[in-house]
């Protein structure tokens, strides 16, 4: 569905681009007129002799006017084939062209560091992924369908072994330390055992190695020459290539670096320097605010990486209405509050306006505390609360109607979520909220009433309520409403709250859940749904939701492991298994783009595929254009050159 929502939201920019060349052609009518003369003298003519009389001109010779007639025919056809060429100009490309700087909204001040193996954060994977590449790439992050990046897609010999061919001609950047060479299957041994080994430069271990486990899931590596790996796994691993050398954070990088930076690559969060990579763009400088980026001299793909160079960077929230109308950036979105985007609207109404999903769903956790005297102790009490949460109003409380209910898994995920008609058949998501509040009542009676009960412990992130101020006590009356149960609200840091679940608290939780990292939840549900999962602090587990995963983790067939995922989900929504990690709704950002930027449309189809900018390109030759742009190397160059002129 948001790919779909993105190309309208295309066609639409191309109904804008006309609307623009519309204007054009009448300032350039205009132009050419005052370039003729007839025009301004014609207007000087009309303008003449209300107020007080002027004298009658003499008639001039049959020849003269002849002659001027022939002037004036003469112009007027020149100032029309002005017009024309300018209006050639001006039409927007059918196809991508290269060539001009992409100035991107972005907080790069939300970068944590530049070592591609022991970054975390989702601002820099963003900032790393037109600078880095992985073995394969998704063809569509919603869908989960792969495509090759600096490998094909393996061979599958058996269904534990991957063979592996590097693409031909792909080589890391040309400057130090890599120095341009190719990259080798050699390099694809390296990247995975330092992430296995997971220490720093001195052998201790080192917990900022965050995809430890996953890499650990390659059992035997085999280099056969340059060209060809072969990487095993311990049995048969459906979701290897998706969540391993597929995942957003599995960058290819260079031993070089690692031996000539060290743990300094860890600890220096400035030195834009300190990147070794083969994507498309290079870094040239970052100052904490700032980042820019040219496209690589050594680039080995020729069908994407448009724009001459990225700036990632644009100041605060609070002069973007200045900055963009000024074209000082050329989209906005994420993490921009929609309130800003609507007023750059206001300010812009013909410009692109789209919207994509965020990522991070508005949760409620219900974790089932057995034995206990507490209503969270009845599986049928903590589903009656799952189910008292009137999503439609949650949506328009939170985010001003732009969003949509959430099921386990989000709507964007396309083929793997139910789609929407299904969702609606279940409790939580119908159309009449009065069928929900009926068997709300039906569950609590049945659990034994709320007589004699005490009052819920329901806990706020303080962050998620510092975002939405008030969300806490609109969530709390919505429990008490529909349930009659009583709760007392709190606020507490968000790692100190999982953290007390994890240890064994019980108590409702209302904060935003964890991002999907692939689009196949097969990883994620073994770690929160299935009985033995590090992170199922639910309780009360169901065989067969662990069979179901279980069958998940071993089905290479993608549409059958779909299938599999929406029987999980059938069984969730339905309550035949608890469901303690309750997704509410997902939020829609929306954002506002220039008229000369053109979206591969996957830029905004998910969290992870800032990759796809590359693909992204720019009409250089749209009015709206600011032609003067360049990245300060260029402009240093042209300075030189016009001193060298000078003397």
């Amino acid at each position: 569905m948001a790919r779909l929502t993105v190309m309208a939201r295309l066609s639409r920019s191309d109904r804008y681009d006309g609307l623009s060349r519309r204007r054009v052609s009448r300032r350039a009518l205009l132009a050419a007129s005052a370039r003729a003369g007839v025009g301004a003298a014609g207007l000087a003519l009309v303008g003449c002799g209300e107020d007080e009389p002027t004298a009658e001109p003499e008639p001039e010779p049959v020849e003269q006017q002849a002659e001027a007639l022939a002037q004036a025919s003469e112009q007027s056809q020149q100032s029309e084939l002005e017009q024309t060429q300018e209006q050639v100009e001006r039409v927007t490309p059918t196809e991508p062209v290269r060539g001009g700087i992409l100035r991107v909204w972005f907080p790069v001040e939300r970068h944590d560091r530049w070592d591609p193996h022991r970054s975390r954060y989702r601002t820099t994977q963003a900032l790393h992924s037109v600078m880095y590449n992985r073995l394969l790439r998704p063809l569509s992050v919603a869908t989960g369908e792969l495509e090759p990046d600096l490998c094909s897609l393996p061979e599958l010999p058996d269904e534990s072994t991957y063979v592996f061919t590097v693409t031909p001609g792909a080589a890391f950047w040309s400057q130090s330390p890599a120095d341009g060479r190719a990259f080798t299957a050699e390099d694809i041994r390296w990247n995975i055992e330092r992430q296995q080994a997971a220490v720093d430069a001195e052998g201790a271990p080192d917990p900022h190695f965050f995809r430890q486990g996953a890499y650990e899931r390659t059992a035997a590596i085999d280099v056969r020459g340059n060209d060809s790996i072969t990487l095993s796994t311990a049995g048969p691993d459906a979701t290897y290539l998706g969540s391993v050398h597929a995942a957003p954070f599995a960058w290819m990088t260079s031993p070089e670096a690692a031996e000539a930076w060290g743990d300094e690559w860890r600890d220096n969060a400035f030195n834009v320097e300190f990147n070794s990579g083969t994507g498309p763009y290079v870094p040239i400088s970052f100052d904490g605010r700032e980042l820019l980026l040219r496209r690589s001299d050594n680039w080995w793909r020729t069908n994407d990486a448009w724009p001459d160079g990225i700036v990632f960077g644009g100041g605060g929230e609070g002069s973007l209405v200045g900055t963009y109308s000024l074209r000082q950036v050329d989209f906005v979105d994420h993490p921009v509050p929609n309130e800003v985007v609507q007023a750059l609207r206001n300010e812009r109404p013909d410009d692109l306006i789209y919207e994509l999903p965020i990522a991070a769903p508005v949760q409620l956790l219900t974790p089932h505390a057995e034995g206990s005297d507490s209503p969270l102790g009845d599986p049928r009490m903590v589903r009656a609360l799952g189910l008292a949460v009137d999503r439609t109003r949650l949506v328009e409380r939170l985010y001003v109607g732009e969003g949509r209910a959430s099921g386990p898994l989000p709507a964007y995920l396309e083929g793997w979520s139910l789609p929407q008609d299904r969702l609606a058949e279940f409790p939580g998501y119908r159309a009449v909220r009065d069928a929900d509040l009926e068997e709300i009542q039906q569950l609590v009676s049945a659990a034994g009433g709320v007589s004699g009960s005490g009052p819920i412990p329901f806990v706020t992130a303080d962050l998620f309520e510092g975002f939405f101020a008030g969300s806490g006590e609109a969530v709390r009356a919505m429990l008490s409403d529909a349930t009659g149960l009583e709760a007392e609200l709190d606020y507490l840091p968000l790692p100190d709250a999982l953290g007390r679940i994890a240890g064994g608290d019980r108590f409702l939780f209302l904060t935003w859940g964890d991002t999907p990292l692939t689009a196949d939840p097969s990883d994620s549900w073994r770690s929160v749904l299935h009985s033995n999962g590090d992170r199922n602090w639910g309780g009360a587990p169901d065989p067969e939701i662990d069979a179901l995963i279980d069958q998940m983790g071993v089905t290479f067939d993608l549409d059958a492991r779909r299938n599999l995922a929406h029987q999980v989900q059938e069984r969730l929504l339905s309550g035949e298994a608890p469901q303690w990690m309750v997704n509410l709704i997902n939020g829609i950002q929306l954002g506002i783009a220039q008229p000369y930027v053109h979206f591969d449309p996957r830029v905004r189809e998910f969290a992870w595929s800032w990759n796809r900018l590359a693909d992204s390109w720019l009409d250089t030759g749209h009015e709206e254009y600011v032609s003067e742009r360049a990245l300060p190397e260029a402009e240093a160059d042209e300075q030189a050159e016009s001193e060298s002129s000078a003397e």
